[in-house]
């Protein structure tokens, strides 16, 4: 269910301590962007008035664990996509420990080949799953469906989810003032698409530079302008993510009311969610214990990790696809990756493989 959450509140008091407030939210915005996106519900006071908001839940919610760690799944949504509908070009998950921080994001590429019974590559489950029979789209069931087939491939269980229409994410990137990001290598992708369906040309220089919400969907979306096409565009888009985290850190957005409200408004507006209010205020306060936010690590299944690989097209009829080295359905040695990313061992991944 998508939930929001009002942003009509008093500023706070100037201080030290309000820049720990900027930690939690940058930590939200590593997990997808999206645990913003909360009821409409009476505490209006809540992010710009944190002692108010904590005086009103006297209860405080958990959030959902998983082995000590909190996982959030984050759809991104074609640009050209009306509403909430369509194909994820962008398949990431975040986790984060709750005692140690620790973050971790994966990244499973749009090609990734899997079962529904039929095969088809992963970027069009969510789309198929929330089709219903009178044609309208149900966001929940798009989200269970690919939610499920994504925990069977990673071996985790994943409770909150978040899901992304990135044109409205630019106006985000906007509002902050635009992003700092490290291009590794210059590239030029002239098949690059458009709103209307067709192609342009792009291009970045080598280098790190400030790109504005624009040039950073663009950067986070070329598939084409690269030797490994949509790898290097999950770790683009990681790139992104983890920018959008150090210019939140960099900003007393708690001390700028006007502009706080406008970037809610626009998070409302390109993210879904279903976090609840209560477990932003535990997130909030799990955030401000960690303090800063370490390195994060991350996983991209691509060739390059030597956890799947590219078939033959012949054998598939459906294009490019990757395909786990084990089989087509046996994920053990993924779900053993990542374990490691997460604990630092391979302890629980002998449960997984092939469903």
């Amino acid at each position: 269910m998508t939930k929001y959450l009002d942003l009509d509140a008093h500023r706070p008091k100037r201080g030290r301590k309000l820049k720990r407030w900027l930690v939690p939210l940058a930590i939200l915005l590593v997990l997808g962007g999206g645990l913003l996106a909360f009821s409409r519900t009476p505490f209006v006071q809540s992010l710009l008035a944190p002692v108010s908001f904590f005086a009103q839940l006297l209860e405080p919610t958990k959030l959902v664990e998983v082995d000590g760690r909190v996982n959030v799944l984050v759809l991104g949504l074609d640009t050209r996509t009306d509403g909430f509908s369509g194909l994820t070009d962008t398949i990431l998950v975040g986790s984060i420990s709750i005692l140690e921080g620790d973050p971790a994001l994966i990244s499973i590429p749009r090609d990734f080949m899997v079962k529904i019974p039929n095969r088809v590559k992963i970027t069009t489950v969510y789309n198929y799953g929330g089709i219903k029979k009178d044609g309208k789209f149900d966001i929940q069931k798009g989200v269970d469906f690919s939610k499920s087939k994504i925990e069977e491939v990673l071996g985790i269980k994943i409770p909150y989810w978040v899901v992304v229409n990135f044109e409205g994410f630019k106006e985000i990137i906007d509002t902050l003032g635009g992003i700092s990001v490290t291009v590794d290598t210059a590239f030029k992708d002239c098949a690059y698409p458009t709103p209307n369906y067709g192609y342009k040309c792009i291009s970045f220089k080598k280098g790190t530079q400030v790109m504005n919400g624009e040039k950073a969907l663009e950067f986070a979306r070329s598939r084409h302008g690269t030797a490994l096409g949509d790898f290097d565009r999950a770790r683009r888009q990681q790139k992104v993510i983890v920018a959008v985290k150090e210019k939140v850190m960099s900003l007393d957005l708690l001390l700028n009311p006007s502009k706080l409200s406008k970037l809610y408004q626009q998070i409302t507006t390109a993210v879904r969610t279903n976090a609840s209010f209560g477990e932003i205020k535990r997130a909030l306060e799990v955030g401000a214990k960690l303090g800063e936010i370490p390195q994060i690590k991350s996983l991209v299944l691509d060739p390059d990790s030597g956890l799947v690989y590219h078939p033959d097209n012949s054998l598939y009829g459906i294009g490019y696809v990757i395909v786990p080295k084990e089989g087509e359905t046996y994920y053990t040695k993924i779900q053993a990756a990542v374990q490691k990313l997460f604990f630092g061992t391979n302890s629980g991944a002998d449960s997984g493989g092939k469903p």
